[in-house]
């Protein structure tokens, strides 16, 4: 029997539906699909990782279904946020969604991050913009919560003891966890209460982030001693030897401070520009 053709077309956009998505990391999502806002970026438009190459690495064990914890001990202003955050909740919206979280230091900190950086991403990538309704009324979705096809993201502050106890979560994005409170109120490390919602997935995804503070008190600083301590090297344009950046091959003239060179620990080539 002849099939009419809006049956056909039926047929054809649910089998769409259940297409698997492309064989993409996390830094491959991101180029793809990622577009930068202008009130939350300096350089609004496509994401490109290649401008911030130190972050590929990172973002392939993000989405490396084998890695359950990502720890980002780093300086400020080196895209944290945006690259490692952000990103990792555009590519769960779209490609595994599920159960998310994102915790900031205090509440106010993460209503402030959802209404800048996450309606903006939300808005402006194409990709998302048609999964979360953030205008409908019956929607569900408020500054603080999320909802969208097969999963929803909650947005709290490392000060709120109610939404550390909350419902399961799968993927859990730490951010800034130097500055968190030694306790939410009286219920203990405010990260730990956090990852216990996590217990439930097998396949179970942490991210912790953080710029470090005082290292005797420092949080990222035990989760960075506690992980596989890997460091962002680069080649020396002389030798070719591969080298992170340390400060005591970092050599400078107090009296000149405009000329700076950094010395190859191998060779001693004085590059002007860091390598």
């Amino acid at each position: 029997p002849q099939i009419e053709q809006s049956t056909m077309e039926l047929m054809n956009r649910l089998l769409e539906k259940l297409r698997p998505p492309p064989n993409f990391d996390l830094a491959q999502w991101a180029d793809e699909y990622r577009r930068l806002s202008p009130e939350a970026a300096a350089e609004p438009g496509r994401w490109r990782t290649d401008k911030a190459p130190f972050q590929r690495e990172i973002m392939r064990a993000i989405s490396d279904p084998h890695v359950r914890k990502v720890v980002v001990k780093s300086c400020a202003q080196i895209g944290k946020t945006d690259g490692l955050i952000m990103n990792t909740i555009g590519y769960y919206m779209h490609w595994r969604p599920c159960g998310m979280m994102m915790m900031q230091p205090t509440i106010s900190m993460g209503e402030e991050m959802s209404k800048t950086r996450l309606d903006s991403m939300l808005r402006d990538s194409p990709c998302l913009s048609e999964l979360v309704d953030r205008q409908g009324r019956r929607s569900g979705n408020t500054i603080m919560y999320k909802k969208f096809p097969g999963g929803y993201l909650r947005i709290t502050g490392a000060n709120s003891t109610t939404d550390l106890a909350g419902r399961p979560i799968k993927v859990l994005l730490a951010d800034e966890v130097d500055r968190y409170p030694i306790s939410a109120g009286e219920e203990g490390n405010p990260l730990l209460l956090a990852e216990k919602r996590q217990t439930t997935f097998w396949d179970r995804k942490t991210v912790v982030v953080s710029t470090p503070t005082m290292k005797s008190t420092s949080r990222i600083e035990v989760e960075y001693q506690n992980s596989t301590m890997e460091e962002w090297n680069v080649p020396c344009p002389q030798c070719g030897k591969l080298q992170p950046f340390t400060w005591a091959y970092l050599k400078f003239d107090k009296e000149n401070p405009q000329d700076v060179r950094y010395e190859c620990c191998h060779c001693g080539y004085p590059g002007e520009e860091c390598f």
